[in-house]
């Protein structure tokens, strides 16, 4: 992924999935908010190196990094924040945590809800990978964010 480039393995990220596939106006609104939120993104007085971005038009991810060991509550509860400020200005939907996302055998992204999902897995129908949105640093997101069935967290 180009933009952890500069991140270091430790980075803290975030995935949201959205509950549909995000549209290039939708996209467009993120890009313009997004700019605005890095700029103004502290932890303890600190500026916040961070980025966002949209990932196979259903993922929004967001990566950050802070030169003292760790980020405070505030600058962490800014991104939900940020978060829910994107769903209202775009009405996406991406803080349901039961929405669950797969590559098909065909490898298109399909967002599904996490029953649906574990039914296709136990059907053995047309899921070949499964995206694990609960990864939290850039080591875990570049390792295991896309997870082969059967090696899954879901497994």
């Amino acid at each position: 992924m180009n933009f952890l480039a500069n991140f270091s393995q430790d980075a803290k990220v975030w995935v949201y999935i959205s509950k549909t596939k995000i549209s290039a106006s939708q996209y467009d609104i993120i890009a313009g908010s997004t700019q605005s939120f890095l700029q103004n993104w502290t932890s303890h007085g600190e500026k916040v190196h961070g980025d966002v971005i949209v990932y196979s038009d259903c993922f929004l991810i967001i990566c950050a990094e802070v030169s003292s060991d760790s980020m405070c509550g505030r600058a962490v509860d800014a991104t939900v924040r940020f978060v829910k400020d994107i769903e209202s200005k775009t009405g996406l939907c991406l803080l349901d945590r039961m929405t669950s996302s797969y590559r098909n055998k065909n490898g298109e992204v399909v967002i599904s809800s996490f029953n649906t999902l574990k039914d296709a897995i136990n059907s053995e129908s047309d899921v070949s990978s499964i995206f694990n949105p609960m990864v939290s640093t850039k080591k875990e997101f570049l390792s295991s964010f896309e997870q082969e069935l059967g090696k899954s967290w879901m497994d």
